[in-house]
Parts: structure tokens; C-alpha cells; sequence
């Protein structure tokens, strides 16, 4: 409960002062990441652990929690958290996101805070579970 009120509060914040926030478009960029487990401890909420080259952040490795809002099972709200390393600088971060069944995928809508540098990102994603790959699109927020 106290995740979805943080969410809610999120996208609140989000949507009434939309107009103030300016996406970076030029530093924007897009990455596939592959599924490399999935599991759960109850049969509702599915813990996935994904992978991939995340552009700027480099190599990154992540834990998503997925969770249902509806009793039908095609839609949700998501969290996890975020680790990479580039040289020398390391990043860690956390996502907070819905999801929504589309057809064969799962879409996807969140804010990625990474906590080094203070960037909030804009992520947008399709999960495809036959095929073991994520793909995601990001937009930083303008400082």
C-alpha cells in the first residue's frame, strides 16, 4: 500500500506541474536488456533480474518486483533497484513504474532516479518474456 501512494504521489507530481518539466531529448538513449531470471515467493508478485549495456551508465544489473493491481492479472505497478559501473564511477539507482499487458507484452512506464548524480530519467519499456529481452527508451529530465 505504502508503494502505491509513493507511486501515486509520483505521477501526481508528475502530471500537475507536467508543464514545468522538459525532457533532454539530445541525451536520450535506448537499450535492450535480456531477462536473465524470474521467480516469486507467493505466486502474485514476480521478482525479474535483467541485464544489458545501459548506454551511458554502462553494464547494468537490476532486481524487478512486479506486483498486480487488478485480479486479472494485466496490470500493475513495478520497483526495483539499479547497479552499474563505468571505469572507475559507479551508479546505483532505483525504478518506480506501472505496467499494463499488451497483446504478447508487457509495457511499461517509470521514473529511474540515479542516486549518484541526482538524474531522474523518464523510462518507457516492452518486456517480452518468450523472448527474454526488455527494451527500454530513456529521457533524462533537463537540470
Amino acid at each position: 500500500m505504502k508503494k502505491l501512494l509513493t507511486l501515486a504521489f509520483s505521477l501526481f507530481f508528475l502530471f500537475s506541474y507536467s508543464q514545468d518539466l522538459e525532457w533532454d531529448t539530445s541525451k536520450s538513449f535506448d537499450v535492450v536488456f535480456d531477462i536473465d531470471s524470474a521467480s516469486s515467493t507467493d505466486g502474485v508478485d514476480w521478482v525479474m533480474a535483467i541485464s544489458g549495456q545501459a548506454g551511458p551508465y554502462g553494464m547494468a544489473y537490476g532486481s524487478i518486483t512486479f506486483s498486480n493491481f487488478s485480479s486479472d492479472e494485466t496490470q500493475g505497478e513495478y520497483f526495483g533497484y539499479f547497479f552499474t559501473q563505468v571505469q572507475d564511477k559507479l551508479f546505483r539507482g532505483t525504478t518506480n513504474g506501472l505496467w499494463k499487458k499488451a497483446d504478447n507484452k508487457y509495457k511499461t512506464i517509470a521514473l529511474d532516479n540515479e542516486k549518484v548524480g541526482g538524474i531522474i530519467n523518464l523510462v518507457t519499456g516492452s518486456w517480452d518474456l518468450v523472448n527474454r529481452k526488455v527494451n527500454f527508451s530513456v529521457s533524462p529530465l533537463k537540470e
